[in-house]
């Protein structure tokens, strides 16, 4: 199946999300999570941004000459109960929007428009997170909101990337699932030869037999899916192929490099 360049979305009213607005918001810090991907938290204070886990944004430098133009959209990494900010967490690449992104200092500001889209935490149903690289995205923004508020549903994560270097948020979500048993993590490395790391765990895709293995114990779970487009697809492909998933059932977001 082809996948759509935005967000797919299963269910969800937008009656029941808070309407976008634009924003003007400074930087509060930023940090680097690994060799490739930076983290940038903007202060909401004294706005009324609201967002429901896990929303996105779009962030505008106006003036940068970009090929892709001046505006990227962001899925959160915060999550809605860490107050007084929102944070994106991205790839830095060699492109004149994300070095612009990369030279803000402290209390420099970037345009915001949001929150949007409706790639939501389902609290009524356990769910299934099948994260690929900087798709990890918005599901730490989920694991964080599901700690900080004692969501007692199970949650699971299965999460690749080329190297171990490349585990963002891997040390917070360990922590996470240490003290939240019913929120679990696992990690598998495509690449572990190119690792300065050593690596002991899972390696190779995510993959129809690891995913079945991890939901069987689920009660009709909730399946999301992020990470650069071939990844989503084949993914989707196998949720929907030989594991059966109905579409209802899978919400996935992409992820371009740009």
């Amino acid at each position: 199946m082809a996948v759509p360049p935005t967000v797919h979305v299963s269910e969800g009213s937008p009656f029941e999300l808070p309407r976008p607005q634009r924003y003007v918001l400074p930087l509060l810090d930023s940090r680097r999570e690994s060799a490739t991907a930076m983290t940038f938290r903007f202060s909401t204070e004294g706005t009324s941004f609201r967002y429901r886990s896990n929303q996105a944004i779009r962030l505008a430098f106006p003036g940068v000459d970009d090929p892709w133009g001046p505006v990227r959209s962001f899925s959160l990494s915060s999550s809605p109960s860490e107050l007084g900010f929102i944070s994106v967490t991205c790839k830095i690449s060699d492109t004149p929007f994300k070095r612009a992104l990369e030279r803000l200092a402290p209390g420099d500001t970037a345009e915001v428009y949001g929150p949007l889209g409706a790639f939501l935490l389902d609290g009524q149903r356990p769910s299934l997170f099948l994260a690929g690289g900087i798709g990890i995205t918005p599901f730490r923004g989920m694991y964080r909101y599901a700690a900080d508020t004692g969501d007692p549903q199970e949650r699971r994560l299965l999460y690749s990337a080329r190297v171990p270097e490349e585990l963002v948020f891997r040390a917070e979500l360990d922590e996470i699932s240490r003290k939240s048993p019913q929120l679990q993590v696992q990690y598998t490395v495509t690449r572990p030869k190119e690792s300065k790391e050593k690596w002991n765990g899972r390696t190779g895709r995510i993959g129809a037999r690891w995913i079945r293995e991890t939901a069987e114990t689920l009660d009709r779970p909730r399946y999301y899916v992020a990470g650069l487009p071939s990844m989503v697809q084949d993914v989707v492909m196998i949720l929907t192929g030989p594991l059966g998933v109905p579409e209802d059932d899978i919400d996935y977001e992409v992820f371009r490099g740009y």
